[in-house]
């Protein structure tokens, strides 16, 4: 059986009280999901549920490779997240819980999943 994740990403789609736009940055879920996901079984979800902001200033900065390919092939992993209150109390069923970075995570993430204090590699 695979090991199983829970990606958290944002929700808060705007920086402080400005109307500057932000989210969860491109990069920062690319990379570990190009990495993870023929491995893992992954399940993204985000506070509201639903598509998860992408910060559009981590479009313009990340133009690597694999964020240019999941931008464009992997839509529906941040459009159809599951909402984070499904996953209450759960933590346990998960090898690891991964909070996606970006200046909207310091905002939303104060839903907690559930707190175990443990590392370990999934290869």
């Amino acid at each position: 059986m695979a090991p199983k994740i829970l990606f958290v990403l944002t929700s808060h789609d705007k920086m402080g009280n400005t109307d500057k736009k932000t989210g969860w940055y491109l990069p920062e879920l690319a990379h570990p999901y190009h990495v993870l996901a023929s491995k893992t079984e992954i399940t993204v979800a985000s506070p509201k549920g639903g598509e998860a902001p992408l910060d559009p200033s981590s479009v313009e900065m990340f133009k690597d490779d694999v964020s240019v390919e999941f931008l464009n092939t992997k839509q529906d992993v941040w459009k159809k997240t599951r909402k984070l209150d499904e996953f209450v109390g759960k933590a346990k069923e998960y090898d690891a819980i991964f909070y996606v970075g970006g200046h909207g995570r310091e905002s939303s993430v104060h839903v907690l999943v559930g707190t175990t204090h443990a590392e370990k590699d999934v290869e």
